[in-house]
């Protein structure tokens, strides 16, 4: 089993790199790769990791950005970890800044709008809380206000899970609630570039979480960069979906991938691997 995506508490993840190390050698994987968010500081914390885990560990890293006006993530494969901690240096602004900002304007846009929320909401929001995203946090003090604040969120699936009412609300052009990542974010095309320059190769991960806009997103991050590979194998794709992927890879010459998106925590993979194999994948071989 391999499982190629995976969060530490470098970033939004809550396990550190000891338990992930532990748990893959536990559960006999033969290749892993850590996937944090906009960083790979995982990599700099790692002490004699093979007194852990006995597998391949492939250097990888997730890095949020912008693309056509939405947030999007590409992975990152393989490259050089030192340059590639050079090269990010500066490039995302910090989390609790981009975290107030998207605050204060999801707020300020719903009160316009006429939604309730407690008192002093502002100030009890922090990234160790309860809820790690801000639009968590203001979706969680939304829902004590039912009768005022359900009609701000239509559909249920957003309003039983924060992640979901960021993705189809805050990254959806036509939403009254959307954030113009731009202003927050380093742009796909120099994320692409720089992992590239680190020597890395470039993946596409969870293309689904964009539904109706999933396929012409895929297809237009192909034509327009030098994509290595898909995410193919995901927890929360279909078998339908999985099948499409696999003959997208096929008929356009990249790469499988296969991760479970592991945080521990809800709303993620409830642990990490996949039930895929480095044959399946193939390309792990290589490193």
């Amino acid at each position: 089993m391999v499982d190629l995506h995976i969060h530490t508490n470098c970033s939004d993840g809550t396990k550190d790199w000891k338990f992930i190390l532990r748990e893959a050698e536990r559960l006999g994987l033969s290749h892993i790769s850590i996937t944090d968010h906009n960083n790979c500081d995982v990599y700099f914390k790692m002490k004699n990791p093979g007194k852990y885990f006995s597998g391949k560990i492939i250097s990888g890293v997730e890095p949020e950005c912008y693309y056509k006006g939405r947030l999007i993530e590409l992975l990152g494969y393989g490259f050089d970890v030192k340059k590639m901690a050079k090269l990010l240096k500066g490039v995302h602004r910090p989390f609790s800044e981009v975290a107030d900002i998207k605050l204060r304007f999801l707020h300020e846009t719903l009160v316009k709008m006429g939604a309730k929320f407690s008192d002093n909401i502002l100030d009890g929001y922090t990234k160790q809380s309860k809820y790690y995203y801000s639009s968590c946090y203001l979706l969680a003090d939304m829902k004590k206000y039912p009768d005022i604040n359900r009609k701000f969120v239509h559909d249920q699936e957003s309003w039983d899970d924060g992640i979901k009412f960021f993705r189809k609300h805050m990254c959806d052009k036509d939403s009254p609630l959307y954030f113009d990542h731009s202003t927050a974010y380093p742009s796909a095309e120099k994320i692409h570039k720089l992992i590239k320059q680190a020597g890395g190769k470039v993946f596409i991960p969870h293309i689904f979480m964009f539904e109706e806009d999933s396929v012409p997103f895929l297809e237009s991050l192909v034509k327009e960069f030098d994509i290595d590979g898909v995410e193919c194998y995901y927890p929360k794709h279909t078998k339908e979906q999985t099948k499409f992927l696999l003959e997208f890879c096929k008929k356009n010459n990249l790469l499988v991938s296969a991760g479970s998106d592991f945080h521990g925590k809800p709303n993620y993979a409830k642990s990490i691997g996949t039930k895929v194999g480095a044959n399946d994948v193939g390309w792990v071989e290589e490193y």
